[in-house]
């Protein structure tokens, strides 16, 4: 169902930490103008696990009701009980959400079975897909090749996202799974690699302010255009490293540059500094991105 390039959309929030609806629909509607394939909801980039239950649900329909129909809405429902990501994919559903994606539950360490039977009851709560979202380095809870191999047969489950930053763990998936089942690329690092390797798209929070950006480096890879695929690679790593830190700040910083408001990170997130504005604004003029 996922292929291409998909926008783990940041989250416009207000100097009280709210939802700016507004705004978010305008950040849609850039990502929708910049040419990705879809857009992946309160993830790691979308500070879903900083938010309120009822804020991830705005999130939901928000982007649910104002999105075009060729893009495809996934909604991150992760959580730390199962219940609350129950919860959370119901409503998504509900809204009109394509597809509902987790994360392990974090802060608790579940033995294998139990993260196996939280996947299941989670795609037994819903129609739409489910996508094993694996980040152990976060979440500390991995789903291995061998546990997505028991979970593939579960019904709605049909692709993880892999965003443990091991390239062979990537391929591990795609060599034990089916070539049916969706493996998503969740590191930009090395996504043309992956991509010809099997993966069918990737989930990228680096989009948000450059979607054109990495429209056009989709569409060079479906070409087949291997020299112009590589370059494009390392200049992604490039810009990659320049929305690092402070952690998120870049990207509603990037987004302000680029005319869209998004107001800054959810706290304990902040904000950079005007020092650090002047900076990283000279930094993606040298990269040619403004």
């Amino acid at each position: 169902m996922l292929s291409g390039i998909i926008t783990a959309m940041i989250t416009p929030f207000d100097k009280e930490g709210e939802v700016k609806t507004d705004a978010l629909r305008d950040l849609v509607d850039f990502q929708v103008e910049g040419g990705v394939n879809g857009l992946f909801l309160c993830g790691t980039a979308g500070s879903g696990a900083l938010m309120r239950r009822d804020q991830r649900k705005t999130v939901f329909k928000t982007v649910a009701e104002s999105s075009y129909c060729e893009l495809k809405i996934l909604a991150h429902v992760g959580a730390p009980s199962t219940e609350e990501a129950v919860d959370l994919a119901r409503y998504a559903e509900d809204v009109g959400c394509h597809a509902v994606g987790a994360v392990p539950p974090y802060f608790v360490k579940p033995d294998h079975e139990s993260l196996m039977e939280h996947f299941r009851v989670i795609a037994g709560s819903v129609n739409i897909p489910v996508y094993v979202y694996n980040m152990p380095r976060i979440v500390l809870n991995e789903v291995s090749p061998e546990m997505m191999v028991k979970l593939m047969d579960v019904p709605n489950i049909i692709g993880v996202k892999d965003s443990s930053r091991d390239f062979i763990n990537v391929l591990k998936y795609l060599q034990m799974l089916p070539d049916s089942f969706e493996v998503i690329c969740g590191t930009d690092s090395y996504i043309y690699p992956a991509v010809h390797m099997g993966a069918r798209g990737a989930i990228t929070g680096y989009a948000n302010a450059f979607p054109e950006i990495y429209s056009r480096f989709w569409d060079i890879i479906t070409k087949g255009n291997h020299e112009d695929a590589k370059r494009m690679q390392f200049e992604i790593n490039t810009l990659r490293e320049t929305l690092q830190s402070p952690p998120l700040a870049p990207h509603y910083e990037a987004l302000r540059l680029r005319g869209i408001e998004v107001g800054a990170p959810k706290a304990p997130l902040r904000d950079m500094t005007a020092e650090e504005k002047l900076l990283f604004k000279s930094r993606l003029q040298d990269l040619g991105v403004l």
